[in-house]
């Protein structure tokens, strides 16, 4: 009497490329949302640079200019880490 196996998810499935596969599209999408999120950080503190020189006040562009430079620094430290963690 011959014996029935039943056959594994993962001889029917190649498991280990589809998480491969999952991974690096994930890799991406989150390197392409780091990307458009630093775009989009450079833009709008562009736009309050300008903004603040449209015043024509020495003092709010002065705030404005450390304002900008806090804003940039901390974005950048938030994509350098965010990139890091998806190289891992």
């Amino acid at each position: 009497m011959a014996t029935q196996t039943t056959p594994k998810i993962a001889d029917l499935y190649n498991v280990e490329e589809t998480v491969q596969r999952w991974t690096e599209a994930s890799r991406k999408a989150g390197n392409e949302y780091l990307d458009l999120y630093d775009k989009a950080v450079d833009q709008l503190t562009e736009l309050e640079v300008k903004t603040a020189a449209a015043t024509k006040l020495p003092l709010v562009s002065q705030l404005v200019d450390t304002h900008v430079t806090l804003t940039r620094e901390v974005a950048g430290v938030y994509v350098t880490a965010a990139r890091d963690l998806l190289k891992a």
